[in-house]
């Protein structure tokens, strides 16, 4: 029947048009007669080569060569263990002139499948739901996504710390850098209550909220060392993190951005 497919092409087709012309199937000479769970197992295996297929597609990362915000989609990608490559664009020499090439006018971005993706977010909450690293209940996404969103207000205030700096504004750094000392503490406080006995943030098992933090607290740890010890939870999430092979070894060989980085002249 040339409306059928083969298994060996497209799997979900495959199982579809068996379904659709059972018992007149060409791979099958009894196919009238299957039992459930032999479609059952057609459809694990399908599924199977689909993620498979998922984990060999490469993303193309783009962003600046610090860690900041472009930081949180390297390790979930990392811990994804996708297949990508990664542009890493000087700010001061190169980002004036590429700047027009990027749909919105900021990185980082993630292209994928010929499309552009903006905003740290956006990205790695795409790459948590579509290869199964995400909550499926609504709810309890929702809640996670409120620590995602105060992690991001708090990296506001970072950043107008540091181009404070690169402008020589003392007064408005100084500002800036006063209401970060507040908020990562209570940040974490909060967050510390939102651990579950697993150690993942709202979850039995890790999502890419967790991924997506770590790489945060990784850097608010070098800005305030020693904040961490008031929240035993929250430093067990970012060691649980950090343990994670490919992540151990991006941690290891990362380029030195300390020079970007350093809270010398904040604090």
């Amino acid at each position: 029947d040339s409306r059928t497919t083969s298994p060996t092409q497209s799997p979900l087709l495959f199982i579809t048009s068996l379904i659709y012309h059972r018992g007149h199937h060409p791979h099958f000479k009894y196919s009238c007669h299957y039992r459930p769970r032999i479609l059952v197992l057609l459809v694990v295996t399908a599924c199977r080569k689909l993620a498979t297929n998922a984990r060999r597609m490469t993303y193309h990362l783009a962003y600046f060569d610090l860690r900041a915000r472009g930081e949180p989609v390297r390790w979930v990608l990392r811990a994804l263990d996708v297949s990508f490559t990664e542009e890493r664009l000087d700010f001061f020499t190169e980002w004036k002139t590429r700047k027009p090439e990027f749909e919105w006018g900021v990185v980082p971005v993630l292209v994928c499948e010929g499309v552009q993706l903006h905003q740290t977010t956006t990205i790695c909450r795409y790459l948590g739901e579509k290869h199964q690293l995400a909550s499926k209940d609504l709810l309890q996404a929702a809640r996670q996504q409120e620590v995602v969103e105060a992690f991001h207000d708090v990296s506001v205030y970072v950043a107008f710390a540091f181009f404070a700096r690169m402008r020589q504004d003392e007064m408005q750094k100084t500002v800036m850098w006063d209401k970060v000392k507040i908020r990562i503490p209570e940040l974490l406080k909060n967050l510390e209550t939102r651990i579950t006995k697993q150690g993942w943030i709202l979850s039995s098992e890790m999502t890419w909220v967790d991924v997506f933090v770590a790489a945060y607290l990784d850097t608010y740890d070098n800005y305030l060392p020693g904040t961490l010890a008031a929240a035993p939870k929250v430093k067990c999430l970012l060691e649980h993190v950090k343990a994670i092979p490919s992540i151990k070894t991006w941690i290891e060989e990362r380029p030195d951005w300390q020079k970007f980085e350093e809270p010398e002249g904040l604090v």
